[in-house]
This record gives C-alpha cells, sequence and structure tokens, in this order.
C-alpha cells in the first residue's frame, strides 16, 4: 500500500478529497446554511423535510461519480496490487534463485575449498611419506650395501673355493670322457666290424644262392635248349665250356675247354648255348662281372 501511494500519490490525495466531500455532503445535507426552527407539534405531526430536486440529482450525480471513480480507483489500485505481487514475487523469485545462486556458489567455494585442504593434506603427508620412505631407502641401502659387501667377501671366498673343486671336478671329468670316449670308440669300432663282417657274411650268403641259382637257370636254360646228336652213344658224357657274356646275358663267345671226345657232342654243347642266348644274369652287381666270363661242365640229364 505504501509503494502504491509512493507511487501515485496526486491520484491517493484526490481520492481522499473526493471521499471527505462526498462524506461531508451525506452528513451534513445542502441546507445546513439555513437551518429550520423546531416547532411543537400540536397534534398528529407528520415530519417532512422540503428537498432540491435540483441539488438532490446533482447530489446523486457526484454521489455516482464517486463511486465510478472509487470503483475505478479500486480497480485501478487492485490492478497495481497485482502487479506489484507479480513484481514482488518475481522479485522474490529472483532473490531465491540469487540466494540460491548464491548458496550453491557457497557450498561450491566450500567444496574447493575442502578440496584444496584434503589436497594439501594429501601432499603433506605424501610429503612425509616419501621423506619416511626415502629416509627407510637409505637405511636399508647402507644395510644393503654393508650386507653385500660382506656376501661379496664370502661369495669370493666360496667362489675360490667352487674354483679350486671345479678345476678338480673338470680334470676328473676330461680323465673320465677321454676314457668314455675311448672305451665308446672302441666299442663302435668292434660293433661296426661285427656290422661289416655279418653284412660281407650276408652278402657272401645271398651271392652264394644267387650264384647257385644263376648257375642252375643256366644250365637248365641251355640242358633244354640242347638236341642230343644221333652220333652220340648212351655212354656219358661231359664237355667243359667257357662262356663270354655281355650284361644283358647275350652270349658273345662259347670255348670248350675240355671235349667230351665226340666232337658231335661238343657242337650241341655250343648250339645248345647259342640257342639258350641270352642267359639268365645275376642282379647283385658284385656277381655280374663274375658271369661276363665263366665256366661250366655239361652233362646231359638222362
Amino acid at each position: 500500500m505504501l509503494d502504491i501511494i509512493r507511487r501515485h500519490p496526486l491520484g491517493f490525495f484526490l481520492a481522499v478529497l473526493m471521499h471527505l466531500a462526498l462524506v461531508a455532503l451525506m452528513v451534513f445535507g445542502l441546507d445546513w446554511i439555513n437551518p429550520p426552527k423546531i416547532q411543537q407539534p400540536t397534534g398528529q405531526v407528520v415530519q417532512a423535510r422540503l428537498v432540491d430536486t435540483k441539488q438532490l440529482a446533482q447530489a446523486k450525480e457526484t454521489e455516482q461519480a464517486v463511486k465510478t471513480h472509487k470503483r475505478e480507483e479500486q480497480k485501478k489500485i487492485e490492478q497495481q496490487r497485482r502487479e506489484a505481487e507479480r513484481k514482488q514475487q518475481l522479485e522474490v523469485k529472483k532473490q531465491e534463485e540469487q540466494k540460491k545462486k548464491a548458496e550453491k556458489k557457497k557450498r561450491e567455494e566450500q567444496r574447493k575449498k575442502a578440496e584444496a585442504e584434503k589436497k594439501r593434506k594429501l601432499a603433506l603427508k605424501k610429503k612425509e611419506e616419501e621423506k619416511k620412505k626415502k629416509l627407510e631407502l637409505e637405511r636399508k641401502k647402507k644395510l644393503e650395501q654393508e650386507k653385500r659387501k660382506k656376501a661379496e667377501a664370502k661369495k669370493k671366498a666360496e667362489a675360490r673355493k667352487k674354483a679350486e673343486a671345479k678345476k678338480k671336478a673338470e680334470e676328473k671329468r676330461k680323465k673320465e670322457a677321454e676314457r668314455k670316449r675311448k672305451a665308446e670308440a672302441k666299442r663302435i669300432a668292434e660293433r661296426k666290424a661285427r656290422e661289416e663282417e655279418l653284412q660281407a657274411q650276408w652278402v657272401a650268403e645271398k651271392d652264394g644262392r644267387e650264384r647257385a641259382s644263376v648257375t642252375a637257370a643256366i644250365k637248365r636254360k641251355v640242358q633244354n635248349s640242347w638236341l642230343r646228336p644221333p652220333t652220340a652213344s648212351d655212354a656219358d658224357l661231359q664237355a667243359t665250356v667257357r662262356v663270354r657274356l655281355n650284361n644283358n646275358g647275350s652270349v658273345l663267345l662259347v670255348q670248350v675247354l675240355n671235349s667230351s671226345g665226340n666232337s658231335a657232342f661238343d657242337r650241341s654243347v655250343v648250339a645248345a648255348v647259342n640257342k639258350a642266348d641270352p642267359l639268365p644274369m645275376p642282379k647283385s652287381p658284385t656277381l655280374l662281372s663274375e658271369f661276363r666270363e665263366f665256366t661250366f661242365i655239361f652233362r646231359p640229364t638222362k
């Protein structure tokens, strides 16, 4: 209210004057200058009052104008009041927001201050811990150096002993290794000799079997190719023949070394060898040269 009066002093003053005039008019009337004399009634008195209609109309108009002005003023005052309340609410809201911001800022500052204080204390604590740790490390380092010196001295002494023992053990190991090497070399040589002997024996046996097999095959093939000559008697005849072959078993030369005494028989043997061409050859390389030229005795089977 006081704020409204301060903002509209002239309107407020005019409204007060109008209200005072209206009250005075209603209380005193218009005939207050020449008031009537009061007479005692003699009978039944009818009280009446002379009213000026013109004045009454003016009074009503004035009253109506005052009421209208009053309503307008009240409406204006109400609007001003609502506007003032709205502005006050806005101001209160603004103040509350500013207060909240201030409180938030204050809390944030307090939080930052607390964090800074916490960090400062942590940094101080860390610094103290680092200092203690450094002192402890220096103490441990000193103890470690002393311990290391003792350990190095002990290690050197043990190293000398170990070196001497190692030298003796190495010499012993070398002697033992040399002994084992010689024994192993001897064992390997003996085993190799036995293997070579067994291999030679196996090869000899194999070659012997193949020699006998090839010889029998040659004699059988020659026997199958032999035709008995008519002049040969039923007496036992035999001829020793030398045969020369190439690597494929083809007959290169047939020669009678010991005659049977019967020239027709000898010729039949030579013919049988040529007819049996090619003759069987061994697969073994060691026997191949042996069968390039060989001698066999031909006896016809009965």
